[in-house]
């Protein structure tokens, strides 16, 4: 596996100035957030600055935009920025040599509520996934659906990534742990990590691109990393034992407030 942070949680520091942190501290695994603050100075300077980088074994991601968006929104003009945010993303990951770009579910406050729009919306948000997919595969970027642990998201349980990925072909899954622990935990699980395991079984470990990595205490999405209900250790030995070896991005905000060692050698124990 390779472990790695995600620059969205130290947003007091410029985007260079964290980059040059991580990898002074070793960390040779870092997701670029295309969000404020961090991604209004991803200029070319940036990107050259990566890319050298790159060449000397450290490997990115990218996060892709996801304030005041919403891809399959039922206004027009919303979905139309929110897929000329993401396509720029796209372009971004496609110059830095991001893999993959993680891609948040579209969403509708109207779920469970009203059937006949929620399923409207559904078929919106696949068209625009598809689209954004496909502008993607052309650049060489590949795109990892993340699962949200709100159920108004059109990705909440990880169940419903087989039927996503067959309407969406060639997208692959992140894999958020600490949201599928607060979904498993809200619907009564007694036994969250396992449950977890065996979805991932059912689905394929090769569908899962990335993993994001973060603890909570199973009601709320906290973003801990040093404390938390979760057995974060079991979850990530088991899917080793999966076969999964691909990138782990951890994405605390304890990184900003404690400091990126104590979080790096909680970290070293996880993943010992």
């Amino acid at each position: 596996m390779q472990f790695g942070f995600s620059t969205y949680f130290c947003m007091h520091k410029s985007i260079g100035q964290i980059v040059d942190e991580l990898v002074h501290k070793g960390v040779r695994t870092i997701e670029l957030s295309y969000e404020l603050p961090h991604v209004l100075t991803m200029d070319e300077s940036f990107i050259v600055k990566a890319n050298g980088l790159r060449e000397k074994g450290v490997s990115f991601s990218m996060h892709g935009p996801f304030f005041e968006i919403n891809l399959g929104s039922y206004i027009d003009e919303i979905r139309v920025v929110t897929k000329e945010r993401h396509k720029k993303a796209v372009v971004l990951a496609a110059r830095i040599g991001c893999d993959p770009l993680v891609v948040h579910p579209g969403y509708s406050f109207l779920t469970k509520r009203v059937k006949k729009i929620e399923d409207r919306l559904r078929v919106k948000f696949i068209e625009d996934l598809q689209e954004i997919t496909a502008y993607a595969h052309q650049r060489g970027v590949r795109i990892a659906l993340e699962n949200v642990h709100m159920p108004y998201f059109f990705f909440y349980d990880l169940r419903e990534f087989p039927e996503l990925q067959q309407s969406v072909p060639g997208i692959g899954m992140t894999l958020d742990l600490g949201h599928a622990y607060i979904a498993k935990r809200t619907n009564g699980s007694k036994d969250p990590e396992g449950e977890i395991l065996d979805d991932v079984c059912a689905i394929g470990i090769e569908k899962v691109f990335h993993v994001h990595l973060h603890n909570n205490k199973g009601d709320r999405d906290d973003h801990m990393f040093l404390e938390g209900a979760m057995d974060m250790k079991r979850l990530i030995d088991g899917l080793k034992a999966l076969g999964y070896d691909r990138k782990v991005v951890v994405e605390s905000f304890e990184m900003e407030e404690r400091g990126i060692e104590s979080v790096l050698e909680r970290l070293n124990a996880i993943s010992a």
